[in-house]
Formats: C-alpha cells, sequence, structure tokens
C-alpha cells in the first residue's frame, strides 16, 4: 500500500512540475513577442547545448515557423556551447535567413562554440552581465591508467611538452620519461592541434561574411580569431562587454525596455531549467532505485574513488 501510495505522489509531483514547464513556455513564448515587437523583426530563441540535432531541429523550426520573417531576424542565443561544427553550420543556417540582417542577442552567456555562433552576424547586442568565452576547443578522453575522463585544451599540449623539455634539463630524467609515457600517441596529439586550428578558421570565415562588412570591427578578423582562439589562458575566462571590445568584435550594451525584456526572458529560462533538473533527477534516483544491491555498491566505491582523487588534487 506504502509503495503504491509513494508511485503516486511521485507521479503528481512529475505532473505538477509539467504543468509548471507549459506554463513559463507561454510566459517566454510572451516575452519573445515583446520583443519581435519592439524590434520590429522576427525572434528566434536558442537556448540549448548546441549539437548536430540542435542544427537539424533549428533547420526545421526556420522552414516551418519563419517563412515572414523577409530576411531580418534577431537570435537570442542562450548557450553554454557544444560541438564547433555544428556551431558552424548553424552559424551560416541564420546567415542564409538572415541575409538582410542578423543580431544575436546574449542575456547571460554565449560560452565556447556559442561564441563563435554569435560572431556570425552583424552586431552582438550584450547584457552587463553577459559572456562570452574563448574558443580553445575542449577534448574529451579516456585516462586510461586512472580509468576516468579528462577535458583539455590544445594549447595545453605546449604547456605540457614545454614542461617536460624543462624536466629534463634540470637533470629530472625520471620524471621527464614518466610524463612522456603518459603524453597520447604524437598523430592523436597533432589531430588535437588541428581542431584548435579549425576553430581560427571558422571564426574567421564568419567575421569575414558579415561583422567586418558593417566596417565596426576594432581589428581584422584574423586577429580577433587569435585572441579568442589562443590568448586567454582557461576555457571558462569572462569575456564580458568590455572585454568583448577590447577584441575588436561588434558588441554593443542593451537599455531600457529591451534590457528589461531580456532579462524578465532569462529569469523565465532559469527557472524553467532548475524545473528540467528536478525531473533528470527523479527519474535517475527511479533507475538507482531499481538497481542489484551489489551494482549499487559498485557505484559507491566508484563515487568515493573519484572523490579521493578530487580531495588529492
Amino acid at each position: 500500500m506504502d509503495k503504491k501510495k509513494d508511485e503516486k505522489t511521485k507521479k503528481d509531483e512529475q505532473k505538477a512540475i509539467d504543468t509548471q514547464i507549459k506554463r513559463i513556455n507561454e510566459k517566454i513564448d510572451k516575452l519573445v513577442k515583446e520583443i519581435e515587437k519592439k524590434r520590429k523583426r522576427r525572434c528566434y530563441l536558442l537556448d540549448m547545448h548546441i549539437s548536430p540535432f540542435t542544427v537539424e531541429e533549428i533547420f526545421k523550426d526556420l522552414r516551418t515557423q519563419y517563412s515572414d520573417m523577409n530576411g531580418e531576424i534577431d537570435v537570442i542565443a542562450n548557450s553554454p556551447g557544444g560541438d564547433l561544427d555544428a556551431a558552424y553550420n548553424l552559424a551560416c543556417l541564420f546567415q542564409k535567413y538572415g541575409n538582410k540582417k542578423l543580431t544575436f542577442i546574449v542575456p547571460r552567456w554565449a560560452k565556447s562554440a556559442a561564441t563563435l555562433l554569435v560572431c556570425a552576424g552583424e552586431e552582438i547586442l550584450m547584457t552587463p552581465i553577459a559572456e562570452l568565452g574563448p574558443l580553445d576547443p575542449q577534448i574529451t578522453e579516456i585516462n586510461p591508467l586512472e580509468e576516468r575522463f579528462e577535458q583539455f585544451s590544445p594549447l595545453h599540449i605546449q604547456t605540457t611538452l614545454e614542461m617536460i623539455r624543462n624536466e629534463f634539463e634540470k637533470g629530472n630524467k625520471n620524471l621527464a620519461e614518466g610524463l612522456l609515457k603518459r603524453l597520447q600517441f604524437p598523430l592523436t596529439l597533432g589531430s588535437f592541434v588541428k581542431a584548435h586550428q579549425i576553430a581560427e578558421q571558422y571564426l574567421v570565415r564568419l567575421l569575414k561574411e558579415r561583422m567586418e562588412k558593417t566596417e565596426k570591427l576594432g581589428c581584422t578578423p584574423e586577429e580577433i580569431a587569435k585572441k579568442l582562439t589562443k590568448e586567454y589562458a582557461d576555457h571558462g575566462f569572462c569575456i564580458n562587454i568590455t572585454e568583448a571590445k577590447k577584441i575588436g568584435l561588434n558588441v554593443q550594451e542593451l537599455e531600457g525596455e529591451l534590457l528589461n525584456l531580456v532579462c524578465d526572458l532569462h529569469e523565465l529560462l532559469k527557472h524553467k531549467e532548475g524545473l528540467h533538473r528536478k525531473k533528470r533527477e527523479a527519474d535517475v534516483m527511479e533507475i538507482i532505485e531499481k538497481l542489484p544491491p551489489d551494482i549499487l555498491d559498485k557505484i559507491k566505491s566508484k563515487i568515493e574513488e573519484h572523490q579521493q582523487r578530487e580531495a588529492q588534487r
């Protein structure tokens, strides 16, 4: 009886969350329409991680719902980034549909691959707290020695090689050789460096296609691409509106009523993401509860090992 009651409670909670998400989506649609009215053009809300699937989904939206935009479109980009190739493909798609005027609006962040995307328009409109990010691609690889995933930038390769060379020069041969053994196969390292060059080429092409033609860039596309791909020490570096202007991008700060509308939209997106997170956590807990005890013990053991490694860092 208690089990059935628990299941009913969980279903009721999920139903309540779904109802809240539906209401928030209605408010989001209303705000986007107000922004369209204010800007006098169609507006597309991109609030997701960028993947090849994203490209297909947005292409379908543009074909079926944006045939009336007359070559002018605003894109509200709220994204942590994602796949670089997909971001470039998506950028070209928006340039095609916004062939007369293309503007990107960033409420809070358009990091990593999303930074590449927002550089595809004539200008970028940012709130005072909006962030772009460096364009050094992040490589995820399995560390076979520690049985875990590691993420790094191609920029780290040169730093690592310099560190190994320094250890050799200091006479720490054993340490240097130990570090060399942990390196990837040379051809693999070369492919990682190529990924970095691809990011630079994509950015130059996009900037030349639109933003350079406004004659409002502070630097050449090549100089901007070099700064975004090579000159920041960390992938999470905060490139706010002041920093974006220093780089040479054509960015403007949102003000007045439009700023308020975009900030209100961001608050709704945050609330919606929180509800989706609750749903995901509930789904995961439901799966975990059904696992056999021996599997649960293994999972707990792996989590403890991970926590111990992190504590030793």
